[in-house]
């Protein structure tokens, strides 16, 4: 073994510097997805791009993200996490490179596709991190860390976006962040390198891959989220027939994975369902990002295009909601042992309140409506972490260790699946309003505010009705 390779239980015994190197890479991940909400006006002048094209670089970055979650956690599984680790830094600082030498929307595109599925390789290896090194008790203060640093890193990402665009200007400042992943990543690659495990932790005796079932998670993703990406360019309910389609696919790929017929380890093991918390914990994850991702971007459009604020003005006026978010983040991973379900109710609430203030706000104009939105947006950065970090701990809980990078990645892909279709449809309702109301962002931005409050309910609706059940449950099994 070279000097500059960690031994295998090097992991174990400082489980922490293991994850704080995780963390840096989470960190520039998904830092471009609070970024890109301040970058599209200069995109868009920049690049002479079309809305279509716009809402692609956007939603396009969740859309892979969602298609290589699952697999990608398999192979960490079967690989191990530096492996995995290593190739999708690869992967996330060529499609940076590309992101930032683009000529054309089209070639943005294809790099925040090739971008998103990078991010998707690395985000499940660094949940099942957590599931490795730590025991169950000790787990909300880890993913305490992990929720808060995407949750800082998505938003304050306008605030870094803006400032790089103040200080490379409107054509090549957006430029700059892209390319700014390059030197980070390829540093975090070195000491990946250096100080994670060359083995996996537990490796599995079949390492072959299921390659069917990977093809038809993916199609029947793609088909299920691609009408909500077009819908403004297919006219028309045909396009939606893709749904039931796609649904329809999914379905195949569970019977080819609970199948005899497959010789290869499942890409995922869907015995995890049997597990409740695990099970209501995805489709809590589709909703609240569904109904909560667009947030940034869509106060990024009305403050950008109907305020005429600055990018630099827009991210200091959205910092709130990273201060809000990382906070959150950390008391939820320091108090759901001891509230459990009960602080996904507190956040979601928080969540809701502060949605319905923005709502009452939208009439103000300029400055004035920056001002006002300071403790809203701080408000709903706090309820997320309170959401998505015990959510995360909650729902991973029951899960066996050599099943975590499976389980993570369907977990996370739920969650991407949600803000991508969350996303195309937030936003196509936002500049759809603006063309119904001649160019009347207040009003848009109104719609957009009550779209996400409903899909927030709904996850509230959820939460309570799994609370619920469990009780339902503890009274069963003490009688």
């Amino acid at each position: 073994m070279s000097r500059w390779e960690a031994p295998v239980g090097i992991a174990h015994t400082r489980p922490w510097r293991v994850l704080n190197i995780a963390l840096v890479v989470s960190f520039i991940s998904w830092i471009d997805i609070g970024a890109i909400t301040v970058m599209l006006p200069s995109i868009d002048e920049a690049l002479g791009t079309d809305d279509n094209v716009l809402q692609w670089v956007v939603s396009g970055y969740s859309l892979m993200f969602a298609l290589a979650l699952v697999p990608a956690g398999r192979l960490g599984d079967a690989k191990g996490r530096r492996q995995a680790m290593l190739i999708g830094l690869a992967m996330f600082v060529g499609a940076s490179t590309l992101a930032g030498l683009a000529n054309s929307g089209t070639v943005l595109v294809i790099a925040r596709l090739l971008q998103g599925a990078a991010a998707g390789v690395l985000a499940p290896q660094i949940t099942a991190l957590v599931e490795r090194l730590f025991p169950p008790a000790e787990r909300g203060r880890p993913f305490g860390a992990v929720g808060a640093t995407s949750n800082a890193a998505t938003a304050v990402g306008p605030l870094i976006g803006g400032l790089v665009i103040a200080g490379g200007g409107t054509d090549h400042g957006w430029r700059l962040v892209f390319l700014i992943n390059v030197p980070i990543g390829i540093m975090a690659a070195i000491l990946i390198w250096r100080f994670f495990p060359k083995r996996p932790l537990r490796p599995q005796a079949d390492r072959r891959h299921d390659l069917v079932g990977t093809l038809l998670l993916a199609l029947g993703i793609m088909l299920v989220i691609l009408p909500a990406l077009q819908w403004q360019q297919w006219m028309g309910w045909l396009p939606w027939l893709l749904v039931p389609a796609g649904l329809g696919v999914l379905v195949a790929f569970r019977s080819w994975e609970t199948s005899t017929i497959r010789r290869h380890p499942p890409v995922f093991d869907f015995r995890l369902f049997t597990h409740r918390p695990y099970r209501l914990g995805l489709l809590l994850g589709f909703l609240f990002y569904a109904g909560f991702v667009s947030l940034p971007l869509i106060f990024s459009f009305h403050l950008q295009y109907g305020l005429g604020t600055s990018p630099l003005n827009t991210g200091l006026t959205l910092a709130p909601l990273a201060v809000g978010s990382t906070l959150g983040a950390v008391l939820g991973g320091r108090y759901v042992g001891r509230l459990g379900r009960a602080l996904l109710v507190i956040g979601l609430i928080i969540v809701l309140v502060s949605l319905a203030i923005m709502t009452a706000l939208t009439g103000l104009q300029g400055g004035a409506f920056s001002a006002a939105t300071v403790f809203p947006l701080f408000l709903a950065g706090i309820g997320s972490g309170l959401v998505i970090t015990p959510n995360n701990t909650l729902a991973l809980a029951p899960v066996p260790k050599p099943d975590a990078g499976s389980a993570a990645g369907m977990y996370r892909t739920t969650r991407q699946m949600g803000a991508a279709v969350g996303l195309a449809m937030i936003t196509a309702t936002l500049l759809a309003a603006v063309a119904a109301n001649d160019g009347r962002w207040s009003i848009a931005l109104r719609y957009a505010l009550a779209v996400e409050i409903g899909i927030i309910v709904a996850a509230l609706l959820v939460c309570l009705v799994d609370i619920i059940g469990e009780r339902r449950d503890d009274r069963k099994r003490a009688a």
